[in-house]
C-alpha cells in the first residue's frame, strides 16, 4: 500500500494544491471528511481561491442550513478535520485543516471555508499517471479543425498518460467542446518525438485561472 506520508506525494506549493483542491470539484469525487471523534461525513469542494489560498466546502447533504444554527457534525466546534478523497480518475487524495469558518453567499446560501492545508498528499493510480510536458525544452502542440472553412484551433500540450492527453487553449468556457464530445483528427507535435493524429474524446473540462469554476482548462482528453 502506497504510504501517504511519502514526500514523494506530498505538495507543498499554493499553486500545486490548488490544483488538487479543484480536482475535487469535479461532480465524480467522492470525498469523505473524519473528525477526532471519528465521524464521518460526505461533503463537496465547491472551489479554490488563488489569491486567499483559501477553499470552499459544504456537506453533500447540505439544504440550505445556516451552519450556526444547525452544526450537528461539530463542524464549528471541532478541532482538525481530515480530509479522505477520491478525485476523478482514482486520484487519491489526502490532508487536514483546522476549524473552518462560516460564508454566506448572495443567494442566502452558505459554505465552509479553510485555508489550503500546510501539505497534501496527491496519489495517483499508475496507469492514470501523467508526464508532465510543461517544462519540456521542446514546446509540444496539437491542433484541431472542427470545420474545414474555419482556422485550426491550437492547444499547448500539458500531460501525457496512457489514459490520455491533457490540453490547454485560451478560449472562453463556453467556446470549449463539452464533456463526451469528440475531437476529430486531432494533430499532435512532439517536437523532436514526432507527431501523430488522433480522435480525441474529451474526458474532462477544468478552467484555468481567472475563469469561472464551470468547465474549461481546455479538454483534458
Amino acid at each position: 500500500m502506497l504510504d501517504a506520508s511519502d514526500p514523494e506525494f506530498l505538495l507543498t506549493r499554493p499553486e500545486d494544491m490548488r490544483a488538487a483542491l479543484f480536482e475535487l470539484t469535479h461532480p465524480d469525487s467522492h470525498i469523505l471528511v473524519r473528525d477526532a471523534a471519528d465521524r464521518e461525513m460526505a461533503v463537496l469542494v465547491l472551489g479554490a481561491d488563488k489569491q486567499t489560498r483559501q477553499f470552499f466546502w459544504r456537506p453533500r447533504d447540505y439544504a440550505g442550513a445556516d451552519f450556526e444554527q444547525s452544526d450537528s457534525m461539530g463542524l464549528l466546534s471541532g478541532t482538525t478535520f481530515h480530509f479522505h478523497a477520491t478525485a476523478y480518475g482514482g486520484v487519491q487524495i489526502r490532508f487536514r485543516v483546522e476549524r473552518p469558518e462560516v460564508i454566506h453567499f448572495d443567494d442566502g446560501s452558505a459554505a465552509l471555508m479553510s485555508p489550503f492545508p500546510e501539505h497534501l498528499a496527491r496519489i495517483q493510480r499508475r496507469k492514470m499517471f501523467r508526464a508532465s510536458l510543461i517544462t519540456n525544452a521542446n514546446r509540444c502542440q496539437a491542433s484541431w479543425q472542427p470545420d474545414p472553412a474555419e482556422k485550426p484551433i491550437s492547444f499547448s500540450v500539458r500531460d501525457l498518460s496512457v489514459d490520455g492527453v491533457g490540453l490547454r487553449v485560451e478560449m472562453a468556457v463556453q467556446a470549449l467542446p463539452e464533456r463526451g464530445s469528440v475531437l476529430e483528427d486531432v494533430r499532435l507535435d512532439f517536437g523532436d518525438l514526432g507527431k501523430l493524429s488522433a480522435h480525441l474524446e474529451v474526458r474532462n473540462v477544468y478552467p484555468i485561472s481567472g475563469q469561472p469554476m464551470i468547465q474549461a482548462d481546455s479538454p483534458d482528453e
